[in-house]
């Protein structure tokens, strides 16, 4: 069955990261660009599971998770947080978040997280509009007394158990990959290693969000060279 996530973010670079990361899933991934359109958007499409930047325009991530919390109870809640931004996990637990990533994070890492939130949490159902019960009205036949039924005690229902989520944790940073061999001798990086690191960025994120990666996903001691290096592979394949 298709799961679906509502992802609530204003950078493009991560709505294409997370796109790309559930591309070959099981899963439909709405994106939106802000927290007032996540929150407008519950109703109808009804996530499986919403993943929402903290700090955003419209509404922040705290408030998208409480609203998740009133419309759809028992919806995981998976927060996004930037390396240098500011995080209340006090507030994030009060608002119903499930739990936290933090940016730029691995994106198996993410899958693992939500198919194992999905796995716990019971599926949405659509919403729907019960059929009214006609009424039906018994009357006795007029050459007949009217019969009384006998009244029989009704089970009460075995009450069904809540949803609790699971407390809000942090995910361990997974260790950083490790990185092509690079002469270290004089300090530097040479011609050669800028070139194999700016054409790996290029293969992995793609061609139209090399510049946001550039700025944004990216975080390097050598940033100013990649990105002078990314424009000239850029050109290049313009």
């Amino acid at each position: 069955m298709t799961r679906t996530i509502l992802l609530a973010d204003d950078s493009v670079t991560i709505q294409k990261v997370v796109e790309l990361t559930f591309l070959d899933e099981d899963f439909e991934v709405i994106t939106v660009g802000d927290g007032a359109e996540a929150i407008g958007r519950l109703e109808a499409a009804r996530p499986d599971l919403v993943i929402a930047d903290v700090h955003m325009p419209g509404a922040d991530g705290y408030e998208v998770a409480e609203t998740v919390g009133r419309v759809l109870p028992g919806t995981p809640v998976i927060l996004l947080v930037g390396t240098f931004e500011v995080f209340d996990s006090e507030r994030a637990a009060k608002a119903g978040a499930t739990e936290y990533l933090k940016k730029p994070f691995d994106s198996q890492e993410l899958l693992r997280r939500v198919k194992e939130l999905l796995a716990a949490a019971p599926a949405v159902t659509p919403r729907f509009e019960a059929p009214a019960a006609p009424a039906w009205e018994l009357e006795a036949p007029a050459f007949e007394p009217a019969v009384e039924l006998p009244e029989f005690p009704l089970e009460p229902e075995a009450p069904v158990a809540s949803y609790e989520p699971p407390a809000l944790a942090a995910v361990p940073e997974p260790a950083p990959a490790a990185a092509p061999a690079i002469a270290a001798s004089s300090g530097a990086l040479s011609d050669a290693d800028v070139d194999r690191i700016a054409r790996r960025v290029v293969e992995l994120i793609g061609g139209d969000v090399v510049r946001d990666v550039a700025w944004e996903v990216v975080p390097d001691l050598a940033e100013v060279l990649l990105q002078a290096r990314i424009r000239e592979l850029e050109a290049s394949v313009e």
